[in-house]
């Protein structure tokens, strides 16, 4: 199902079109299972553990709306994560010629994506997963964060060590923030045990009947957050870019 859309009418010069399309490295690292560990299943369309999701560049499913996004801000936001990997991970190109709706679209991900192919390379990175946030203790609320590849490597590298991961360990909380500096955004990513969690932040852990009713709620390996634009709506925003 595509994203409905409104699109502009500008124009801008493209680079040298390719016909072929390169997946960044920084996506390869986190596409592929056999890099994790030996608890990792095979993909497939039967699969269902989140662990397979590091190599959820391309299933399908959605989620939208403003509210269903974690907000980073300059305070340290307590979070739980409840999968030990993301559901979905993509790259995206940024239109700026799109003057009505989300400018941001889904790169299909291979050597027939055709922004790729006239030139448009796809910039943005996301590695998506399902967390509490605990901004408000009283009101634990179950959003998706967009990690950034920066971010996404460091959760990576915990989720595949035997003594810090997983993600979703049960006495496994993780605080979030981010600070401007000049025109880049840094993200500082932090561990938090569940025993340090009232005193470092004056935040109760949730109880076990609260988690597995979160558990329940959670996206399934392959789901996406973003869904791929048809062919007809991906060569409107070509013919917008191109100027045609």
């Amino acid at each position: 199902m595509s994203e409905a859309r409104t699109y502009g009418r500008r124009r801008r010069q493209l680079p040298t079109a390719t016909a072929s399309h390169h997946v960044p490295a920084a996506q390869k690292d986190l596409a592929h299972p056999e890099v994790l560990s030996g608890t990792v299943v095979a993909t497939g369309s039967g699969a269902t553990s989140h662990g397979a999701g590091w190599d959820a560049m391309e299933k399908a499913a959605s989620a939208s709306g403003s509210d269903t996004y974690l907000k980073v801000t300059e305070e340290a936001t307590v979070i739980k994560i409840l999968s030990d990997g993301p559901f979905d991970v993509y790259n995206s190109h940024w239109i700026d010629e799109i003057e009505e709706g989300s400018k941001s679209v889904r790169c299909w991900g291979t050597p027939e994506c055709p922004l790729c192919a006239v030139g448009d390379k796809a910039k943005r990175f996301s590695a998506c997963f399902d967390v509490i946030t605990l901004e408000d203790p009283e009101t634990p609320t179950m959003k998706v964060w967009e990690a950034g590849i920066k971010i996404a490597r460091q959760l990576k590298d915990i989720a595949i060590d035997p003594k810090r991961g997983p993600l979703n360990r049960g006495d496994l909380y993780f605080t979030i923030k981010k600070e401007t500096k000049k025109k880049s955004v840094e993200y500082t990513l932090e561990r938090v045990k569940e025993r340090d969690l009232y005193e470092e932040y004056d935040v109760e852990p949730l109880s076990e009947e609260a988690l597995r009713a979160f558990a329940a709620e959670t996206h399934e390996w392959g789901d996406r957050v973003k869904e791929l634009l048809d062919h007809e709506a991906m060569q409107e925003v070509v013919d917008l870019v191109t100027g045609y």
